[in-house]
């Protein structure tokens, strides 16, 4: 069966949770109705004991359309990190650490959406993920493909790399990209401290959805915002800018701090992405490999930790592993930052700059996605595409309310115009920057809203987060990129129900299911490379 997949995002990040990364399989079961199950069915003849390999089949968890493997009895996965979670609480102790699963603790620990919860649905393959995993069950012309790429018997495991599912993807002609690529538009926000900026960005994206118009934002938040002013001295700034210091304040009281959890957490359950903008917003233009890891280092301290540093109540709805993305304060960066991103975990980085027409490269391993270089429509000024460089452009960063309305005409009509460049010529991916900072009287959030309003919804135009423009890159290979750059595809312009500049994709439903011989207690590890050309 082709099913053409219209690359819109509109409902599957709705009712999703997204969150890290599980290296192993593992299983769960409640001590009070549930025992861990025995993974070979024993046969007894009058000498000897036959072990009988048990046999699992792909079968649907919900009406949404996602598989896992089952005997009748035992679900051997796809689990996932939240999933283990929700065992711990309910008191499932060192079961936790089986491969197999009650069915019926599976399926509650699932979660009621279409992927398993912890995890999001990658809408480019159209399987779901964890972290850089794709989750099972595979097909059969998967897993022999797989296998003949020397993969082992980690082929038959329920968690792949998704670098090497989208090659063999590619190989086996299941899945293509558009001849003419959507348009991509990435929104984004540094800053995280205003509770007003949240809602009212969350609630703008809200506002746009009942249009039936879908947006996602990308915010990258300062972890110096999850830290009341109390403990500050938990933080020891990177080449020596000292304890207790940061460049733009704390997170204020415990109270403060947990109304701003709850509006992250909002913002992730409705499909916006949280990605990382450092700490104390210092400009590491000079920072050293090691300043980075330590600054990265806090970040995680402070955020995966903030329920408990702060002395609240509560859990993230994520996990480290949804952090994929990050921008420098003051877009300020140093050789070592460059080493250390991929070392962290990154995919992304949108700390540079570059042309308007710019289609992403990797370096060092990880997807530039820069800021542009534009021009502005009345001032005919050279500007980076991030409000506060109009900010400072205008009025040298000094609030000139009574120029409000000329600034935000210059700053909508600037993005219009590079926008229209880049869809009528080779569509590149728009990169816009905003803070949380009404600054000129609003005048660059309402100049950004209306221009949301303006281009989201007309056809081939995909306003989406930056985790998903890396799914969609990750799909294409070097030569694609560049006939891209080139603008050598046709220029048309689809109808918006059309689905000519729709990514391809072969789902093939999952047959009898290849489990590991590694059963039991033993994990099993991920495919993350093979020596054969297959993965970058």
């Amino acid at each position: 069966m082709l099913i053409r997949l219209k690359f819109n995002f509109k409902l599957w990040h709705q009712g999703l949770i997204y969150c890290g990364l599980l290296l192993s399989l593992s299983a769960c079961t409640t001590p009070s109705t549930v025992s861990p199950q025995q993974t070979e069915t024993l046969t007894k003849t009058p000498n000897k004991i036959v072990e009988v390999p048990p046999t699992f089949e792909a079968k649907l968890v919900n009406d949404k359309g996602k598989y896992y493997c089952s005997d009748g009895q035992t679900a051997f996965g796809p689990v996932t990190q939240k999933m283990i979670e929700k065992c711990l609480d309910w008191g499932g102790g060192s079961a936790c650490n089986q491969t197999h699963w009650s069915e019926t603790l599976f399926l509650k620990a699932y979660g009621n959406g279409r992927c398993p919860d912890g995890s999001r649905l990658n809408s480019i393959t159209n399987y779901c993920v964890e972290g850089q995993n794709a989750i099972g069950p595979f097909p059969q012309q998967l897993v022999t493909a797989c296998s003949n790429a020397d993969g082992g018997n980690s082929c038959k495991s329920q968690r792949w790399n998704t670098r090497l599912l989208y090659n063999l993807l590619r190989n086996e002609e299941l899945i293509k990209a558009p001849e003419t690529p959507p348009q991509f538009v990435l929104l984004a926000f540094d800053g995280s401290s205003s509770l007003e900026a949240w809602n009212k960005s969350r609630n703008f994206a809200k506002t746009l959805e009942q249009k039936g118009i879908n947006l996602r934002f990308t915010y990258f938040i300062s972890a110096v915002y999850f830290v009341s002013n109390e403990n500050r001295k938990l933080y020891n700034a990177p080449a020596g800018k000292g304890l207790g210091r940061s460049a733009i304040g704390w997170g204020g009281s415990p109270d403060d701090i947990q109304k701003r959890l709850e509006q992250v957490n909002l913002a992730y359950q409705e499909g916006h992405e949280i990605a990382s903008h450092a700490v104390g917003h210092f400009n590491g233009n000079n920072w050293s490999e090691a300043d980075w890891k330590k600054e990265f280092e806090y970040f995680d301290k402070f955020i995966f930790d903030a329920y408990k540093i702060n002395g609240l109540t509560g859990r993230l709805a994520f996990d480290r592993n949804a952090i994929e993305g990050f921008r420098a304060p003051e877009l300020g960066t140093s050789p070592g930052l460059f080493r250390t991103l991929e070392k962290q975990g990154f995919r992304y980085d949108t700390s540079r700059s570059n042309q308007p027409n710019y289609w992403p490269q990797k370096q060092n391993g990880v997807w530039n996605f820069p800021l542009a270089s534009i021009t502005t429509a009345l001032t005919k000024k050279s500007v980076l595409s991030m409000d506060y460089n109009f900010y400072y452009l205008h009025s040298k960063a000094k609030s000139n309310s009574s120029q409000a309305k000329r600034y935000e005409e210059d700053t909508f009509k600037t993005y219009m115009n590079y926008f229209e460049n880049n869809y009528k010529g080779n569509r590149a991916p728009l990169h816009i920057g905003h803070h949380f900072s009404a600054w000129n009287n609003g005048a660059y959030w309402n100049a950004l809203f209306r221009f949301a309003e303006a281009v989201c919804g007309q056809p081939d135009v995909q306003c989406v987060t930056y985790r998903e423009l890396a799914d969609f890159m990750d799909m294409l290979t070097p030569t694609q990129i560049a006939a891209y750059q080139k603008g050598s595809f046709p220029k048309v312009i689809a109808d918006k129900n059309s689905q000519t500049n729709s990514v391809e994709v072969e789902e093939i439903k999952p047959e009898l299911c290849q489990v590991s011989e590694q059963i039991g207690t033993q994990k099993l590890t991920p495919i993350s490379s093979l020596n054969n050309g297959f993965l970058d």
